[in-house]
């Protein structure tokens, strides 16, 4: 299984399940009005959580990412948000 730092770097999505953690930042949720989203995703987005890859966001360019937590709330977040799981 391709790494989210492995995927990055070759410009490619990575497979469902991959293992990931949410930055200890991210955008607060008002500088995040771009993403076509619903407010649940953007209100699920917390910084530190752990969780797995889910897919990416249609109309984002790839540049946002599902990420469905341990808790099974899924957020929506930024390819930079989003790291491997150490």
């Amino acid at each position: 299984m391709r790494t989210i730092k492995e995927s990055k770097e070759l410009n490619r999505l990575p497979e469902l399940f991959t293992p990931v953690k949410i930055s200890d930042v991210i955008l607060e949720p008002k500088g995040c009005g771009g993403f076509l989203v619903n407010e649940r995703h953007i209100d699920a987005r917390k910084a530190g959580l752990k969780g797995v890859y889910r897919g990416y966001v249609p109309g984002a360019g790839g540049d946002v990412w599902w990420v469905e937590h341990e808790d099974k709330s899924i957020g929506a977040y930024l390819t930079e948000e989003v790291n491997d799981l150490e």
